[in-house]
């Protein structure tokens, strides 16, 4: 069925310069209304009405269901603000969405940078701590360690050098200090000290710190009695640089002895 005559959406604008039924809500010019007979009256007459404002807009909390594209969407916005920034940043800006939501949103998206940020930093020391196994023995104490170890002077360790994991204690003198860059990524860089036998001799043995007691950091000239685990043969850059290799001995404990 089509709509009667003189009838009118309420969504359209009033007609000024026509009379209108208060019952039928249609408009005509006479001064009945011609679907119900009703004298029109005064402040219903044409100039007599006040006008009728146009409706507001409406924002997008006022209940009623609004549509927005697909690529506005908070799923798939705040998708984009990780996968690519720059593309979730100008649908942000652009989106239809009420002030208030994009505060929370950029809050939250914020917040989540800061809590990445924050478990990678954290992170990586929690799996250094996890994954990285000590290169000696920390699971005894350091009296039943230093039973363990053998008393040896340098030529009797240059002998038995390939033999690794073995428990050796050796009285020392300090030649040098280096620091040799770590490879293993949960590893921080390992200081090693040459060393010769404290009676004297040319060969020298290279001692690796992971002293589990006391940190100590050693002079050239000092003489240290060293308590430790043999590790085969290893070549370092020490000062002046070389590649010469040296028996290894991985230090858990020391004293300074003079």
């Amino acid at each position: 069925m089509g709509r009667s005559l003189g009838y009118h959406d309420s969504d359209e604008l009033d007609r000024p310069e026509l009379n209108k039924c208060p019952d039928c809500e249609c408009f005509f010019a006479s001064d009945e209304c011609p679907l119900c007979g009703k004298i029109c009256p005064e402040e219903m007459r044409a100039g007599n009405r006040a006008k009728v404002k146009p409706p507001k807009k409406r924002k997008n909390s006022s209940g009623r269901v609004q549509f927005i594209d697909w690529y506005h969407s908070w799923w798939f916005i705040l998708l984009m603000m990780y996968v690519m920034p720059i593309v979730g940043i100008i649908l942000f800006f652009t989106s239809p969405h009420s002030k208030k939501s994009k505060i929370i949103a950029a809050s939250a998206v914020v917040g989540v940078y800061i809590l990445g940020i924050l478990l990678v930093i954290f992170g990586s020391g929690l799996l250094s701590n996890l994954f990285y196994e000590s290169p000696v023995n920390d699971r005894i104490s350091r009296e039943e360690y230093v039973v363990l170890c053998e008393p040896m002077d340098v030529e009797s360790f240059y002998r038995v050098s390939g033999d690794t994991g073995r428990y050796v204690s050796m009285e020392l003198i300090v030649v040098e200090r280096c620091v040799e860059q770590s490879i293993d990524v949960y590893e921080a860089d390992v200081t090693y000290y040459r060393c010769r036998d404290l009676n004297g001799g040319e060969l020298m043995v290279c001692v690796l710190d992971y002293n589990l007691g006391t940190p100590l950091r050693f002079l050239p000239g000092d003489m240290i009695r060293v308590y430790g685990e043999s590790a085969g043969r290893e070549s370092f850059v020490g000062n002046p640089a070389d590649s010469t290799e040296y028996p290894c001995l991985y230090m858990a404990y020391c004293e300074l002895i003079g």
